[in-house]
């Protein structure tokens, strides 16, 4: 089991003992010194992001990586073995007509009620017994859900997956937001959603492998492909569980100079582990802002867009004239590019510090992927090439994220807590909606759905525009006298 280091002393100094927690700005001042050069700082300030890059980021997105597996898988199971006469899916649990899309319509419908409030429990229970919680019984009803066998029992899986998962997603968010400042967040972020992009890969090759599983063990290959990602899925929650480090002030992998560096660095602007599990001012202050709705609804557009690829993105490959493992295959090298587009225009966000441009950046690029699946019908490369574009949703999701955690008006847990999981709650009610933008009777064209995503993130542009005129674009660290890269500075940035 990980252990952590002991309850802070409010007047710890390094020479006072060997692992000390730091609850406040003015105890870390005390602990480390602060007349070392800035290249020192800076040495010091690389040395601290590097551990925890190592003991934060593999975890978290191999999870996540195991989430969106799951997420996908679904929408590679409708296809799976199509080429083979009762074979899928679709056919052995009757999902003919809109019965599919109810799925994964009421999948949401938990999902959202219970991520709402998700982000409070983990700030009670702690991000490592909160987080592998989560992915534990997700990955049991995940393997449950190879022993469906009708469409009432798929209905029940799904929703008891809803109830499981909420909140992870959320969750790692937040759970970043404790450990790294403004400045570091979109790429960190984008290198844990890029696996969204890593996970579409691969749900494209695990398909293919499942599929010449069909009838071994009497499991067809869409069962086989429920087992396959769920076991995996089990064995990182445990790790998370034991393995998962809950707070930079409690972290073991740090001396004490490190641990105290490492919150003074962050400011008193971020989120702290000594921070009131919930707050109920900062918890009714962020639903009164107006900025709140604004930055759940621009979610929701962009939502929107991420769930119609995710669900659907297998089924408009097939609908291009492709079958069986050809089909499968197909799926894999616009998640993989995306996957480059994702880490570059974030790291470029971070770079330069600054949200909105690269946020219409990411919007732009699924819009013309979009814009050209609704008015191209004939070119089979130009269809395809959109669905590159359409892949790289999560551009434009990470930039934002950040650029909201960055807005919020409260800077304590509860505050950021709420404006990372009710913002994402929110937005995951795109995920009711965005089955029934892909109606099976609109096959092969889907242009009342193309077309309606079009629009809307046209909206979602424009008011990315208005709160780039609101809030500006520039990062804000808001540290008190320590720049982004750890040394010394004269004024904000």
């Amino acid at each position: 089991m990980k252990s952590e280091a002991p309850t802070p002393t409010p007047t710890a100094k390094i020479d006072d003992i060997n692992a000390v927690s730091f609850t406040q700005l003015d105890d870390c001042r005390g602990a480390f010194d602060t007349s070392k050069s800035s290249d020192e700082i800076s040495r010091l300030n690389r040395r601290i992001l590097r551990k925890t890059d190592l003991h934060i980021l593999p975890l978290i997105t191999i999870a996540y990586l195991m989430n969106y597996l799951d997420r996908v898988g679904l929408g590679n199971a409708k296809t799976l073995n199509n080429d083979i006469d009762g074979a899928t899916m679709v056919e052995q649990l009757s999902l003919t007509n809109n019965r599919y899309n109810i799925i994964v319509c009421l999948f949401y419908i938990p999902y959202v009620l219970f991520e709402f409030p998700s982000n409070i429990l983990m700030k009670r229970f702690t991000p490592s017994v909160h987080l592998g919680r989560i992915i534990t019984l997700w990955a049991i009803v995940t393997i449950c859900t190879s022993a469906v066998n009708s469409y009432g029992g798929m209905i029940a899986v799904r929703m008891a997956l809803g109830v499981a998962e909420a909140g992870f997603f959320p969750g790692c968010i937040y759970y970043m937001s404790f450990w790294y400042s403004p400045s570091e967040r979109a790429t960190r972020m984008a290198i844990f959603a890029s696996f969204t992009s890593l996970a579409g890969a691969f749900s494209g090759l695990i398909a293919t492998g499942c599929s010449y599983l069909h009838n071994v063990a009497n499991l067809a290959g869409w069962q086989w492909l429920f087992v396959i990602t769920g076991i995996p899925a089990f064995i990182i929650g445990v790790l998370i569980y034991f393995f998962l480090p809950n707070y930079p002030e409690t972290a073991s992998f740090f001396t004490t100079e490190e641990r105290a560096f490492a919150l003074y660095r962050l400011g008193n602007d971020t989120p702290k582990m000594s921070d009131s599990s919930f707050d109920k001012d900062a918890f009714v202050q962020v639903l009164k802002s107006i900025d709140f709705w604004v930055f759940s609804a621009s979610y929701f557009i962009l939502a929107m867009s991420l769930n119609a690829f995710s669900y659907f993105g297998p089924t408009i490959i097939s609908d291009l004239g492709f079958e069986g493992t050809e089909a499968q295959l197909l799926t894999v090298p616009p998640n993989l590019f995306a996957l480059l587009v994702i880490i570059l225009n974030s790291y470029a966000s971070d770079k330069l510090k600054h949200r909105p441009g690269f946020i219409l950046l990411g919007i732009a690029v699924i819009f013309v992927g979009y814009l050209v699946l609704a008015v191209e019908r004939e070119s089979l490369t130009g269809r395809m090439a959109a669905v590159y574009l359409i892949a790289c949703t999560n551009a434009a999701v990470m930039p934002f994220l950040a650029y909201r955690l960055e807005t919020v008006k409260f800077r304590n847990a509860t505050a950021t807590g709420l404006a990372s999981s009710g913002t994402i709650a929110i937005s995951n009610c795109s995920g009711i909606a965005a089955p029934f933008l892909f109606p099976s009777d609109d096959s092969p064209f889907y242009s009342k759905g193309l077309y309606t995503l079009v629009a809307m993130l046209a909206a979602c542009a424009l008011v990315i525009v208005a709160l780039w005129w609101k809030f500006g674009g520039r990062v804000n660290d808001r540290l008190d006298g320590i720049d982004d890269k750890g040394g010394k500075k004269s004024v904000d940035v």
